[in-house]
């Protein structure tokens, strides 16, 4: 029997092992496996896509651009979480901290490897600082973007001294974005013409002129935004130390006053009704300059209040002092009826500012009353002398309220590429009604009516509010008011949680849109608003506003249009708003402008730097406002779109007439810029480079078009030859009484010439200065039509020699043509022009706006720098409104030898007998500074 001895089993080990080495002796030269790439999709919801990299929410990094940029170690980004109708998606959020890094203690900082800021030797590692910062900073940019609710109490008492005041105001303010959207409220007061932001010591800030306000404004209110807040200002409003401030003609040093207080102290999420207390002056004249706010929101058979005030306590009240809250209703008669009261004890009074929160319980008949702003106010001393009360009314708020109508999903098998389509605008009343205005498009049929609705359970399930069924529409707008409104309908129109529904008679079919708030803007105050429709089932509506700086305002709002989770493959789609120029030169072709991208269902913005030419072909009426959609692989294309017919555009913003009274003038220099083609438009007439015509206004005024701009000039008339010129009809110049035989009973039929200068005709026997673009009518020669030949004869005017020499001469007048020789006195020389200019006329014939200085069109000058004077190696020049300046030119110089004199501009060669001086010279202070620095060692 064969049996396995250790010299066997090592021989079968060493067997196995040199097989196993020869199978794997195949694959030795090959290279490692490496994991394909995936084609797994990431999901846009979760992940954040970044260059080639994904990052999952909350996660953070370091961009890597790659070569040759590499790492940016200075920008910090994280992966965000953003809300998009109901759906969370993933959005990358990136900061650059080089600029916040920290001031180096040390005199040499070092930079190290994969780091941002620069640290001292002996600090160590920034590694965690960096990140902190970083972190600072995500959030402060994050925070700045959150929707926050201030609120403040102006009342006379506030002030220092007390201003004696029977009025008192309230102002609710958003901050969102950086912008600063306010109402305020007043009542019992004469309209403010300031709004002032200050400090704690009055010290001004930042101050609003109060503009006109228009028919959907009540006379009460004041809307406004402040753009921009800087930083410290920021800081300065939700710490509660920034205050406001009202003035009026009668006070330009302030009416009332009162501080920013932060919303969510107050508990003001739900607030629906609010009222502005006045002190009752009947009873007591110590509450004069006092005032308070009610802020009311409404629960389940509850009504709660939050109550600011001040003005109804004496100097002996500090701890403990007891207030009485009475609620009362108005009768049909007038009277006040009590409905309720409620003490309540104020552990610390202040004399400025005081808060307290009551309660009271709420019957069907009390929410009725309080629907239609029967419920009155009073806040009492505990003697019940001093007392502030006021009515308690629908919300005050400068928002715009609007819908975009379309029709519901299930009913678009009755769609074709004309779907009904329209938007409406809603606005609460004081007496607790809502009027409406709304305008629609492609209806199959006639509307039914008009009805509120709230959602229930589900979706479906819709309560209706309110409705109306007769209705007045003219030009596609029907106009109304729900009148029969419950609490429901204010609370519901200010959460967003309100839909209006238009049913039409054909299909059954209904327009739906839900009701939503819009921040204040300036486009909502003063804006035109038009519909956006396609040929789908997307629409939109925009609001225009052209102010008279010739700034464009719009706020763009759509609904239905495709998002980014519709695209396959992760292709990333773009929305983007254009303006269309249509040219009033049927001859020029369309321009597209983007104006900006975004994402979701709103954008809105200020376009500053808008030209001339494209404001006359907005007034012109043809140009259009697109919503396109550009997709990842598939181009461009128009998802909305409106004609802009209509849109009120300023005169000023597309012509240079401006008229005052009876006159009408003409300013040369214009601040909109001017477009490369250098037409000008004037009265809806485009005109090219060079080209001159009549006022229609004035048959006395020449303008010119000069690269783009309007240049108007009166018509100077020359001294008269006799004592005692007649004026005739139609002439802008006198003519003398002998040649009055010329004339025709019809002057029309009478003798004279045609001047090309000015394209005018001129009477026999008149005489005018010429009319010389672009210069304007020349006072050095005289024009003069011939009474027999009926020819325009035209001779240069004559200066006489004078006996002084050219610096002794002056002009008596700037207009004069011809200088005299000074005498006693010595006026002041106006140089060698026969026009003496002020600066805008300079700057609107070519002149340039030089370091504060303006200088004349062809004019050449030295530069003075200080403090070395002027620079006389630098030719400055002036041409067609561009200063450029250059360094004189030097000969190329071929010598050895170069030397550059101290009060020259060039270089130049040394003669022999320099070159042997100098050499001698720098030889001789070598060695001097050869034996000093001996003498020092």
């Amino acid at each position: 029997m064969f049996r396995l001895t250790t010299p066997h089993i090592l021989f079968i080990l060493w067997v196995t092992l040199w097989l196993t080495g020869l199978h794997a002796g195949k694959y030795r030269n090959r290279p490692p496996i490496k994991g394909e790439k995936s084609n797994r999709r990431i999901s846009k919801q979760t992940h954040c896509q970044l260059g080639n990299g994904s990052y999952e929410i909350e996660e953070r990094w370091r961009p890597d651009l790659g070569p040759p940029f590499g790492i940016l170690h200075c920008v910090h980004c994280e992966c965000i979480a953003v809300q998009r109708k109901k759906k969370f998606v993933a959005r990358p959020k990136c900061k650059n901290i080089k600029n916040f890094c920290p001031t180096p203690t040390c005199d040499t900082p070092v930079l190290l490897p994969e780091h941002c800021c620069k640290t001292c030797p002996s600090q160590g590692n920034l590694a965690g600082l960096e990140e902190d910062l970083a972190t600072k900073k995500l959030e402060e940019d994050d925070d700045d973007r959150k929707m926050k609710e201030l609120t403040v109490l102006l009342t006379g008492k506030a002030l220092s001294p007390p201003v004696p005041t029977e009025g008192a105001a309230r102002g609710y303010f958003t901050y969102m974005k950086r912008n600063l959207h306010y109402t305020i409220h007043y009542v019992g007061m004469e309209r403010p013409t300031w709004v002032r932001f200050t400090d704690e010591n009055r010290n001004i800030l930042e101050e609003h002129k109060v503009a006109e306000v228009n028919f959907h404004i009540e006379d009460s209110k004041i809307c406004g935004v402040w753009r921009d807040v800087p930083k410290v200002y920021r800081r300065k409003l939700m710490k509660g130390r920034l205050y406001l401030l009202l003035a009026t003609n009668h006070h330009p040093d302030g009416l009332v006053f009162g501080r920013f207080v932060r919303a969510k102290e107050m508990r003001l999420k739900q607030e629906v009704y609010s009222s502005v207390l006045l002190p009752d002056v009947s009873r007591s004249r110590e509450t004069i300059g006092g005032g308070g706010i009610a802020s009311v929101f409404l629960g389940q058979e509850k009504m709660y209040l939050n109550l600011e005030f001040n003005g109804i306590f004496t100097h002996e009240d500090a701890r403990n002092v007891n207030v009485l809250i009475r609620l009362h209703q108005e009768t049909s008669l007038g009277t006040r009826e009590l409905l309720t009261e409620t003490f309540h004890i104020l552990s610390k009074v202040d004399p400025d500012y005081n808060a307290a929160e009551i309660r009271f319980d709420l019957t069907k008949s009390d929410e009725s009353m309080l629907s239609r702003g029967k419920l009155i106010l009073e806040i009492t001393s505990a003697d019940g002398v001093r007392v502030l009360s006021g009515r308690i009314l629908p919300k005050t708020t400068c928002n715009i309220f609007q819908a975009i109508l379309t029709t519901r999903a299930s009913e678009d098998r009755y769609v074709s590429n004309s779907h009904p389509t329209g938007f409406a605008v809603l606005s609460p009343r004081k007496d607790g009604s809502v009027a409406y205005s709304v305008y629609t498009e492609r209806l199959s049929g006639p509307l039914l009516k008009l009805a509120l609705k709230t959602a229930g359970p589900t979706n479906a399930d819709m309560k209706t509010l309110s409705e109306v069924d007769k209705l007045y529409i003219k030009d596609s707008w029907t106009n109304g008011t729900f009148s029969n409104v419950s609490t429901g309908v204010a609370e519901s129109l200010l959460l967003d949680d309100l839909h209006l529904h238009l049913p039409t008679m054909k299909h059954r079919r209904e327009l739906i849109g839900r009701i939503r708030q819009r921040l204040y803007t300036e486009a909502f105050l003063n804006g035109h608003p038009f519909l956006l429709h396609g040929n789908n089932s997307a629409t939109g509506q925009v609001w225009l506003y052209i102010d008279s700086l010739c700034h464009l305002h719009y706020e763009v709002f759509v609904s239905g249009i495709a998002n980014d989770e519709s695209l396959p493959n992760g292709r990333i789609r773009r929305h983007l708003v254009e303006l269309m120029e249509v040219p009033i030169n049927h001859h020029k072709r369309n321009k597209k402008r983007v104006l900006k991208k975004f994402d979701g269902e709103e954008v809105g913005d200020i376009l500053e730097d808008l030209t001339r030419n494209t404001f006359a072909n907005l007034d012109y009426g043809k140009s259009s406002f697109l919503v396109t959609t550009k997709t990842q692989g598939f181009g461009k294309s128009v998802e909305l779109e409106t004609q802009l017919n209509g849109l009120p555009v300023p005169e000023n913003c597309y012509s240079h007439k401006q008229k005052t009274g009876s006159e009408v003038y003409f300013p040369g220099d214009s601040k909109l810029p001017v477009e490369k083609d250098n037409k000008c438009y004037f009265e809806k007439k485009e005109y090219e480079d060079g080209y001159q015509w009549l006022s229609p206004h004035d048959a006395c005024v020449m303008c010119f078009c000069k690269r783009g701009k309007i240049e108007c000039d009166k018509t100077v008339c020359p001294p008269s030859e006799c004592e005692s010129p007649i004026t005739v009809a139609k002439e802008c110049c006198p003519m003398c009484p002998e040649d009055n035989h010329l004339l025709n009973k019809d002057v029309s039929k009478s003798r004279g010439c045609y001047f090309h200068g000015d394209k005018k005709f001129h009477l026999a026997g008149t005489r005018w200065h010429p009319y010389i673009p672009p210069f304007g009518f020349s006072r050095c020669a005289i024009c003069k039509c011939d009474a027999k030949s009926q020819r325009v004869m035209c001779r240069r005017k004559k200066c006489p020699v004078l006996p002084c020499a050219e610096d002794d001469t002056y002009r008596e007048h700037p207009l004069d043509c011809c200088k005299k020789c000074k005498k006693n006195h010595r006026p002041d020389q106006l140089g060698d022009e026969a026009h003496s200019k002020n600066p805008h006329e300079i700057l609107a014939a070519g002149g340039c706006r030089f370091r504060g200085e303006i200088r004349t069109n062809g004019s050449e000058w030295h530069p003075t720098v200080q403090p070395w004077g002027e620079i006389t190696c630098i030719n400055c020049h002036c041409k067609d409104g561009r200063a450029r300046c250059k360094r004189m030119k030097c000969p190329k110089l071929t010598c050895v030898v170069k030397v550059h004199p101290e009060n020259e501009c060039c270089s130049r060669c040394l003669d022999p007998s320099e070159i042997k001086m100098k050499g001698n010279l720098h030889h001789q202070g070598w060695r001097r500074r050869r034996r000093r620095d001996r003498e020092e060692h």
